[in-house]
């Protein structure tokens, strides 16, 4: 009996330490299950606290096909970059003594060439992506990738260290503008994905920070506005 006893404790240790083993390299949307059971516009439409507006500029730009339809990885900015956009244009009209205005009020074509910056073709799971790592590109440069309106695009997987050893922790999605400085990368702006790999129907979509510039470059938003309603006015 005592055997028996010694045996079972050493069966229960050893699936304890198999499970402890196991680690969840990337970083995920935090649910239990990843699979969603919907298109990618319902799961934007369902999850109002990050994408109202998000999907309302889908609505506008005339995209919701694509996001109802098309196999696609969405790399879903959240609606606090599109309120920050919005509201850096709107300052720029009342320094111009200008009125204000909303999103309905920006023309379908500047909606869809921002959204489009985002979108890739095809369902990309993070594993699908290679190591970038900013301070040391020449051994790990991600890759560039041609979005769907044409803008380029660097992404790759950062590896994170985990209690002070290097590059064993949580590997997230980065996002970096190498259009803007292509002989230097550090100088880039860049964005880190907050959930990855969350699954509806049609492809994937991976949910970038709050703390993101639309069309990563500061300004590049109010510009192309600008320059659309001044041809409206």
């Amino acid at each position: 009996m005592k055997k028996t006893i010694t045996c079972m404790l050493l069966l229960v240790a050893g699936c304890m330490l198999s499970t402890s083993c196991k680690k969840e390299y990337y970083k995920d949307g935090g649910l239990a299950n990843p699979v969603y059971d919907g298109t990618i516009y319902d799961y934007l439409t369902e999850k109002t606290l990050y994408f109202d507006s998000v999907k309302h500029i889908i609505d506008l730009a005339g995209m919701k096909d694509m996001f109802v339809k098309d196999t696609i990885t969405f790399f879903a900015f959240t609606d606090d970059a599109i309120k920050a956009a919005m509201d850096d244009l709107n300052a720029q009209r009342f320094a111009n003594q200008e009125d204000s205005v909303t999103l309905d009020d920006i023309g379908p074509e500047v909606w869809k060439q921002f959204i489009s910056m985002y979108i890739l073709t095809g369902k990309r799971l993070a594993s699908a992506f290679p190591r970038v790592q900013r301070d040391n590109i020449r051994a790990f440069p991600g890759i560039n990738y041609i979005m769907l309106n044409g803008y380029i695009l660097n992404i790759g997987l950062e590896y994170t260290n985990y209690r002070g050893v290097e590059a064993v922790g949580a590997r997230i999605i980065q996002l970096t503008d190498v259009t803007f400085d292509p002989v230097d990368f550090r100088k880039n702006s860049y964005i880190r994905v907050a959930s990855s790999d969350i699954q509806p129907r049609n492809g994937v979509i991976h949910a970038l920070s709050y703390l993101h510039t639309l069309g990563f470059r500061g300004a590049e938003f109010r510009r192309v506005a600008l320059d659309y309603l001044r041809t409206k006015e």
